[in-house]
């Protein structure tokens, strides 16, 4: 069994950071050490779906857990689909006034792709990365984006209206 806990102060209000974990970091900068990350789904309630990406080097390795209980910040989670038999996660977030605490545990058993030993190494030297920036840009990106779509579509609606 590998596990990885990790505890992060984010200078962001605890709704601020919740709504920025909904989508993916754009991109971030690797440096020496494994990056993992993890992408909450637009509504966090039991059943939803976490993907989580953890970066090394050239490789990466991709995962999804199934949310099974939310409660007062609190996520607990368990294996979707993976490289592993077993996984289980429990991501915490604390308000405290303008910044948030983020504590993050998961677990890791029975390893498919990856030797367990292996995995462990790069585990052992792997950050939970937020990357808040990045995933405010890629936020920005995708608001634009479906407002263009709007935009377009009520052109569209505008023009057939017209033509008749």
């Amino acid at each position: 069994m590998v596990q990885l806990s990790q505890t992060s102060w984010q200078e962001f209000s605890l709704k601020n950071v919740l709504e920025t974990l909904q989508y993916a970091p754009m991109k971030l900068q690797m440096g020496p050490a494994p990056l993992l990350h993890y992408t909450f789904p637009k509504v966090l309630e039991p059943g939803a779906t976490i993907r989580y990406n953890l970066q090394w080097g050239f490789r990466t390795l991709k995962w999804t857990g199934i949310v099974s209980s939310v409660k007062e910040n609190k996520v607990t989670v368990r294996l979707g689909d993976g490289p592993f038999r077993g996984f289980t996660a429990k991501h915490s977030f604390v308000d405290e006034g303008n910044m948030t605490a983020c504590y993050d545990e998961m677990s890791f058993q029975g390893f498919t792709d990856i030797p367990e030993e292996t995995f462990a190494a790069i585990m052992d030297k792997a950050n939970i990365v937020y990357g808040i920036y990045a995933r405010k840009d890629t936020r920005d990106m995708v608001l634009a984006y479906e407002a263009q779509k709007k935009t377009q579509s009520i052109e569209a609606l505008e023009q057939s209206a017209t033509a008749g």
